[in-house]
């Protein structure tokens, strides 16, 4: 009899012990996607993002990987406007999940109820470079953004998985609650230099600049897409001398060269900023990211002056 107590204190025991397990598994094709999708999942929700934040999202190899390790998901989010466009329809089908293919309840594009910029007009050539036909894909660089996200996440958690839909909207709540406070900070902090021009490599920053009221002057690329040559980097560099521009921002999948060399030239700074979480050590999560893109941009153009 003592026996059989103490194994069944054992039992009770070493299943309150046991990992809990998720309600729904959540993959994403951008680490931003995944933070969010934790935030708003809670306890109830693991995610995992299929691009890392120091890899170019327009350009992932669709490993066999990829496919394995989404092959259990209940929910795919995509970033949409065709930014993860170029692996993405080989991932998906390859993952043999039917749940998660395009047009299905598990498959979600986070780009839906976001204000779309760059929206290109009349017909889109190759020859201006890798433009995105549905207009700027790096919406979340606008940290109100994501608070669509989250919102639009807690609706797709709770129709999938009813039972937990108060968590999820509550989730959702202190988030958006989370972002407003910290937005007003930014915000603050970055007002003294509003008006203020920055040169990025690429045009994934637009939506930050268009939030905080900065100017966009250039791009290190002649043409998204498209590598610099020296002598577009020198007349560059010369209307930033004449404009007073100084700040150049890049991200650590893009050539790091040429933006120092463009920012040597013109007299300034070349500044290493990640716009996806994980792009950086100090990008841990969306709020963090923010904090230390803010924290760059006030350091360098106080220092512009």
């Amino acid at each position: 009899m003592d026996s059989l107590k103490k194994w069944s204190v054992a039992l009770v025991v070493g299943l309150l012990a046991a990992p809990a397990f998720a309600d729904l598994k959540v993959a994403t094709s951008l680490s931003d996607l995944a933070d969010v999708a934790k935030a708003v999942g809670g306890k109830h929700v693991t995610a995992i993002s299929l691009c890392k934040g120091y890899e170019d999202p327009h350009f992932v190899p669709a490993k066999p990987s990829l496919m394995k390790a989404i092959q259990d998901a209940d929910v795919f989010v995509s970033v949409g406007l065709e930014l993860d466009g170029g692996w993405l329809p080989l991932v998906l089908p390859g993952s043999r999940n039917p749940k998660i293919q395009v047009g299905q309840k598990g498959f979600v594009d986070a780009s839906e109820g976001v204000d779309v910029l760059e929206k290109p007009t009349g017909t889109v050539s190759r020859a201006e470079g890798d433009v995105h036909p549905l207009g700027n894909p790096h919406y979340y660089l606008d940290p109100k953004n994501l608070e669509a996200v989250a919102d639009h996440l807690a609706q797709v958690f709770s129709d999938l998985d009813p039972a937990n839909a108060a968590d999820y909207a509550a989730n959702a709540k202190d988030f958006d609650g989370k972002m407003e406070t910290s937005l007003a900070g930014w915000e603050k902090d970055l007002k003294p230099f509003k008006g203020r021009s920055i040169v990025t490599f690429h045009k994934n920053f637009d939506y930050f600049i268009e939030r905080f009221g900065l100017k966009l002057f250039g791009t290190v690329e002649p043409k998204p897409g498209i590598p610099p040559n020296p002598r577009y980097l020198s007349e560059t560099a010369d209307a930033m001398k004449s404009a007073g521009v100084k700040v150049v921002v890049y991200q650590p999948y893009y050539d790091a060269d040429a933006s120092k060399q463009l920012a040597q030239k013109a007299g300034g700074v070349a500044v290493e900023i990640a716009t996806e979480v994980g792009g950086t050590p100090e990008a841990k999560d969306v709020f963090s990211k923010f904090n230390a893109a803010v924290s760059a941009l006030v350091k360098n153009l106080q220092e512009e002056k």
